[in-house]
């Protein structure tokens, strides 16, 4: 607010302002008593994000519920996690729980007859970077795009996703894997070790990827089977449903009304400052 003028010494101002400045005092201490409505809208609140099941937010690279995609890149751009770990039996490195997931998936998959093999896992930055420009440089920044994600925007970098196969070679990083048993047994019981198919077939559109039965994404078992159940198809349409709080969330403000003298009794005050009844009309004293 600006200060409050300071009367002259000379006779021709010095009535006009100390009334003026009587006024800006009054009218300085009415300001805080003014209720909320008569003092415009309150600033936007930002509702709690979700919590993943490994009690992260969601808008920390190192939740199991991160989503990276072409449209969230991952940030900071050269993250790496810190608790990876080589899946049993291979070379593969992964984020601990999401190794034992996979590990816990293929002995599930071999009591059911079905033998697989973990094809790739954890991809740093560089590494991806330079699969992409192999990539493009094959097929065209076209079709990449649609089969390889951009360094920074890869879920492999998390250390949450795994591209898996069958032990025999058959349909290995190829679509015909969802129609082998060993690819249908896998999409119907992933969920059972908190795994997803990250890429389904109906869902390029949300995801901006081609159908990928063979690429797994670790969520953990409470998320994977709330997803399974309400026969969700994509993580994104996932996060959408549980985390509408990931935006910031304006209230609506409340209904401006006039400050009234019933509301506001300090402000009959203004009824004895004769000179500026007019400047005052403003206010509806009813």
């Amino acid at each position: 607010m600006t200060p409050c003028p300071r009367p002259e010494t000379k006779d021709s101002v010095l009535k006009p302002l100390a009334v003026a400045t009587a006024l800006c005092v009054s009218l300085t201490l009415l300001v805080p008593a003014l209720p909320a409505a008569a003092q415009g809208p309150a600033a936007p609140a930002h509702a709690p994000l979700a919590k993943a099941t490994d009690g992260k937010p969601a808008s920390s690279p190192g939740s199991i519920l991160y989503l990276a995609s072409k449209a969230s890149p991952i940030d900071p751009v050269g993250y790496a996690p810190r608790d990876l770990r080589r899946a049993a039996g291979t070379s593969v490195s992964l984020r601990k729980d999401a190794a034992t997931a996979i590990e816990d998936l293929f002995e599930g998959a071999a009591r059911a007859g079905h033998r697989l093999r973990l094809e790739s896992g954890y991809r740093s930055y560089d590494r991806q970077a330079s699969l992409y420009a192999r990539y493009t440089r094959q097929y065209g920044e076209g079709f990449a795009s649609r089969i390889s994600a951009k360094a920074g925007t890869s879920e492999h970098q998390l250390g949450l996703a795994a591209d898996i196969g069958p032990a025999n070679g058959q349909c290995t990083l190829k679509a015909c894997f969802g129609d082998t048993a060993s690819g249908k047994w896998v999409a119907a019981h992933a969920y059972e070790f908190g795994l997803i198919v990250r890429y389904p077939s109906d869902g390029e559109k949300t995801t901006g990827y081609k159908y990928e039965p063979w690429h797994l994404r670790y969520i953990g078992i409470p998320d994977a089977t709330a997803m399974k159940k309400a026969s969700i198809g994509t993580f994104e349409q996932y996060l959408a449903a549980k985390e509408p709080a990931m935006k910031p969330v304006a209230k609506k403000p409340a209904a401006k009304k006039p400050a009234t003298e019933a509301a506001v009794p300090s402000l009959a005050v203004l009824r004895l400052l004769a000179p500026f009844r007019d400047w005052s009309a403003g206010f509806d004293f009813n």
